[in-house]
């Protein structure tokens, strides 16, 4: 009762008292007005409200305040919005958390279900301290500015960007339903329109309901704000990353591959390219048999997109499927397989018609396009389908799963390709529980995904059949492929080359926080013009994308595999774009350790030299200060830079460029290892000023040789008297010396970590 009263006399302080009611923390202050129940949210160091007004279409009848604890025994600060018929809102601010969150329950006091498909959670104004017409918005249909700005699920930031001051919105949550914003120029300024779209929602009389939880920041760098979401993200969800697979697809050369060509490029693999990174061996369509071999049928069965039996194999896979997955297991790789578990075909006599979801009018809900008959996993008929084919196909032996048609497990559409908000007629279809939302249906899917396949890599494939798919992935899947297939890139097609840059651009905060982004494969196939090759593989490697790559491998010339061998491993660093908020087509990508700085320029146009100029503080580099740097597809040195970084790029190229700070001693500036140069192989790097002496420690792979690019001071009094590795059966020799820089080769038998040492005299 004490809390109670408690309670109750905080309420009638807030209530009824002539003040505003306010909590606040070290950096954000919220703000309930007393006259109107608006809501402004500040930064609290300069009191700039970043959010001046924000309103509930609900009437609020009662504002209450209070803290709690979290687990590291911190405050917390709450503000409770009480509606008129018992709806809740509750504005939280956390400690260590730059976002306001704002969640909301919904209450039914009527006699009647409370039923909807979306829900209109809150509109709020945004101020990033320039006029409107500066602003750009990122979303998922890309940058625009704000007049242009098209419906964006999960995320909205609205950036200046002559500063990358911006305000970051975020959903969170996708439980029950898909967040959506809406950004529009209005009175002057820039509302936001946040919404909920559930498919099928519904609040029993009596009964109260969540929805899903909303985070709105302001940042002096937006990118940092869409990182701190996607890092808000994986702290909700404990969403914890294993590294990122290199991973062979069948699909862009072979469709299924065969058993036999499979297991040559297999062992192809694990001579070749394993050593570098690469590990998993992944079967994709046409691997499967229309029907189970013991099930008997005549006549012709008509199919949408692909066959959806995934039970039996066609006739490429006679000896099974679980014979491959030993074969390719038994040689050290993991084997990983293409398939659709939420997805069948109404037609075919093999499905009981009762595991699909319906229509209004009874009949099965079915996606003609390509995608198929949507399962219902509200149905315990169905549940009991999707767990057994998955079951079976994890009892086979594969460990890495291609999961297509994920949008089929929230009974939808596909509306390929999807980028920006669409209706869509979502919540069409009927469940055969209408307590659970078409949303809460996807999540149960995949949730049966990791319950009958533990320790299994999951690849969502992919957001663009249907956007609706992306943020209830959210913690459960471990990579995702963020963009349409690119398979005309393998022969050069411009469009397809980029496409992958341009769809894992707009979601490159996600990428090794919340998944990893799968842009679809690299090809360096001869086909594909070298450059542009390059490009791709440049991209990926510069931003940390996941390698994936669709070769016979055993039929590439020898300069276009190691160009694979360069991109393996992905890096597990955090890479953005300079001019995320300048241009639809990010030019300069950087990312950085404590060692080294790695700047990726791409040229987006196929026609024309670009020139890239910018201002070393835009790359997060001192302006003040003098770099050299090394040119990683040139093979040569460049600098001294200073002030500014200018490059010209022919025609569909890129460079991928390691910069450092000159030094008044030698310092390693490049490897030939990765095209990062260095970022995932030098351990250690340490200069000895008493011996003059450079040392590190670098993971080298056997019978590859190792080339350290070392620059000299400007002076020209430094040259080298010895060199040595700490391995017996590693050489360490000079390639080249002159009075600016330096070139040693290592080589070694076995994939080790090396450390070698060069001494001056």
């Amino acid at each position: 009762m004490r809390i109670h009263l408690a309670l109750f006399a905080l309420t009638v302080l807030a209530s009824l008292g002539a003040a505003d009611t306010v909590v606040e923390n070290k950096d954000l202050r919220v703000i309930v007005s007393q006259d109107d129940h608006s809501i402004s949210i500040q930064r609290t160091g300069d009191d700039f409200a970043f959010v001046p007004n924000a309103v509930f279409s609900q009437e609020v009848e009662r504002v209450t305040t209070s803290t709690a604890l979290t687990k590291d025994k911190e405050t917390s600060h709450l503000i409770q919005l009480d509606h008129v018929g018992g709806w809740q809102t509750q504005l939280a601010i956390h400690p260590n958390s730059p976002f306001v969150h704002i969640s909301r329950t919904v209450r039914n006091e009527t006699d009647q279900p409370i039923e909807a498909n979306s829900l209109d959670f809150l509109n709020y104004q945004v101020d990033v301290g320039v006029e409107p017409s500066k602003l750009q918005v990122l979303g998922t249909g890309g940058l625009t500015p704000v007049a242009a700005s098209q419906g964006s699920y999960a995320f909205s930031a609205i950036a200046d960007p002559d500063t990358r001051h911006g305000v970051v919105s975020g959903w969170m949550t996708h439980e029950r339903g898909v967040g959506v914003f809406f950004p529009e120029n209005h009175a002057g300024g820039v509302q936001v329109k946040a919404q909920i779209d559930f498919g099928h929602y519904q609040v029993d009389p009596g009964k109260s309901r969540p929805t899903e939880t909303l985070l709105i920041g302001y940042f002096d760098d937006a990118r940092l704000g869409l990182e701190a979401y996607a890092s808000s993200i994986a702290k909700h969800y404990d969403i914890q990353l294993a590294a990122s697979p290199g991973v062979y697809c069948t699909w862009y050369h072979a469709g299924a591959s065969n058993e036999n060509q499979i297991l040559e490029n297999t062992e192809f693999v694990v001579k070749e390219l394993k050593p570098f990174g690469l590990g998993v061996m992944q079967i994709d369509d046409k691997w499967q048999s229309a029907l189970p071999k013991d099930f008997k049928h005549d006549g012709e069965i008509q199919t949408t997109g692909p066959i959806k039996v995934f039970v039996d194999t066609a006739d490429n896979y006679s000896k099974g499927m679980a014979h491959t997955a030993k074969e390719i297991t038994d040689r050290g790789m993991v084997p990983g397989i293409w398939f659709m578990p939420f997805a069948g075909n109404f037609r075919n006599p093999y499905f009981d018609p009762e595991i699909f979801a319906k229509n209004p009018d009874g009949t099965p809900f079915h996606d003609a396009r390509w995608s198929g008959t949507c399962i219902d996993s509200t149905n315990p008929k169905a549940e009991k389908f999707i767990r057994e084919r998955v079951r079976r196909i994890y009892d086979w032996g594969y460990r890495y799963f291609k999961i297509d048609g994920m949008h089929t497990g929230a009974i939808s559409y596909n509306t390929y390709i999807n980028k920006a908000y669409g209706n869509q007629d979502f919540g069409k279809s009927i469940l055969h529980d209408p307590h659970m939302t078409h949303i809460q249906a996807y999540r149960k899917c995949l949730g049966i995904l990791h319950e009958e396949a533990p320790n299994t890599f999951i690849l969502g494939c992919n957001v663009s059949q249907n956007m609706r798919s992306m943020g209830p992935a959210f913690g459960m899947v471990d990579g995702m492929r963020i963009g349409p297939d690119n398979g005309s890139a393998a022969r050069g097609l411009w469009d397809q080359v980029v496409l992958g840059a341009w769809h894992g651009t707009n979601l490159y905060f996600l990428n090794g926080k919340v998944w990893h982004n799968d842009p679809d494969p690299v090809y360096p196939r001869a086909d594909n013009p070298l450059s542009r090759a390059r490009w791709m593989c440049s991209w990926m490697a510069v931003a940390g994308n996941m390698h994936t790559s669709s070769e016979q491998y055993s039929t590439l010339p020898k300069d276009r595999l190691d160009i694979l061998r360069r991109c393996l491993p992905s890096h597990q660093l955090q890479a953005r774009p300079v001019d995320l908020f300048e241009t639809n087509q990010p030019r300069i990508w950087m990312v950085q350790n404590d060692r080294m700085n790695v700047v990726g320029l791409f040229n987006w146009n196929e026609d024309s030299a670009d020139e890239i100029v910018d201002d070393l503080d835009k790359l997060e580099l001192d302006s003040d200060k003098t770099y050299i740097g090394f040119d990683f597809w040139a093979n040569e040195f460049i600098g001294p830079i200073a002030g500014e970084l200018r490059r010209t790029l022919a025609p569909a190229s890129c460079q991928v460029l390691a910069i450092a700070e000159i030094a008044d001693h030698p310092q390693l500036i490049s490897t030939s290892r990765h095209i990062t140069q260095g970022l995932i192989d030098v351990l250690e790097e340490k200069w000895d000023a008493g011996h003059k002496t450079l040392t590190g420690n670098s993971a080298v792979v056997g019978d590859d040789p190792y080339e350290l690019r070392l620059a000299l001071p400007a002076d020209g009094t430094w040259k080298i008297s010895n060199v040595s590795t700490d391995s017996a059966d590693a050489t360490i020799r000079i390639l080249s010396e002159n009075q600016t820089s330096a070139r040693l080769v290592i080589e070694t038998p076995k994939s080790r970590e090396i450390r070698w040492s060069v001494s001056f005299q």
